[in-house]
């Protein structure tokens, strides 16, 4: 089967099974999910009353990318989705955010929360879209707004490297420092 085929294929039959894949199978069945077009609109696909916000992935492309957030820190990513499609520099995000933060125009949760992804070829799903081969690459996260590395007792990712074997499975922080600041946990291969 095309990959062109395989996404058609998909996006009828398992829309939501898919998009709340990186979830624990335990969080699944309550979590929201929404889609995001290129402009950082968000649409809602369905109401969960759990806590985690899945991004759906988007059915134009031969990538399979789903992202599942906290209800309470995904407010972020959107504005941040928002922000970009203004052509707002990613240098420039975080401090315009800071900015609004201040000005009472926008809120988010700055405690820890989880994250999940999910990232690889729309092929290393199974048709019905519930599982996946170990072409898929997986990982959590605890997003900690503002928190650095050092803070933390973790490397960063420029510290880390490009390691391999079990050193690559090790936590580290991305965007050390910044709202975006999170701890990255990767899963192996199944």
């Amino acid at each position: 089967m095309s990959a062109l085929a395989f996404i058609a294929a998909l996006a009828s039959s398992a829309p939501f099974a898919s998009a709340t894949l990186p979830l624990p199978p335990e969080l699944r069945e309550s979590a929201s999910i929404v889609s995001l077009d290129s402009e950082g609109n968000v649409t809602a696909l369905r109401s969960g009353d759990g806590k985690m916000v899945c991004i759906a992935d988007r059915p134009d492309d031969v990538t399979f990318d789903v992202r599942c957030y906290h209800r309470d820190f995904i407010p972020y990513l959107y504005r941040v989705r928002r922000l970009s499609a203004e052509g707002i520099s990613r240098a420039d995000i975080d401090a315009r955010i800071e900015q609004e933060m201040e000005a009472g125009t926008f809120h988010m949760t700055m405690r820890p929360t989880a994250g999940y992804r999910m990232l690889g070829p729309i092929t290393a799903l199974t048709e019905d879209g519930t599982a996946w081969t170990d072409e898929m690459w997986r990982w959590q996260s605890i997003h900690i707004p503002n928190a650095t590395a050092e803070d933390l007792g973790f490397v960063t990712e420029e510290d880390l490297g490009l390691v391999t074997g079990d050193e690559a499975l090790m936590p580290y922080v991305m965007a050390s420092g910044d709202l975006w600041s999170h701890v990255m946990i990767n899963s192996p291969p199944e």
